[in-house]
């Protein structure tokens, strides 16, 4: 079969999200190798400030994503969607 299935726009989100998480560790790679800095391993260390949640991180992109197709009904809670 060559058509493809549509992709859900959350899913989409979460997909660019992930991409670009990888070329900027890359390019943090590639710059400290120019630079002569020995990679330690760590990109970003916080140890400061408010501790944001996977279920912080998805309502973030799920009202993000509401506001692109103009949906500003809040879903509630979290959890299995209602049939």
């Amino acid at each position: 079969m060559t058509d493809e299935l549509p992709v859900h726009p959350k899913h989409a989100a979460r997909d660019r999200f992930g991409k670009g998480a990888l070329h900027a560790a890359h390019d943090i790679t590639e710059a400290l190798a120019e630079a002569g800095v020995e990679d330690d391993g760590v990109v970003v260390l916080r140890i400061g400030g408010k501790r944001t949640s996977l279920a912080d991180l998805e309502k973030l992109i799920d009202d993000t994503l509401a506001e692109d197709t103009g949906d500003t009904g809040d879903t509630g809670e979290r959890g299995a969607p209602e049939a």
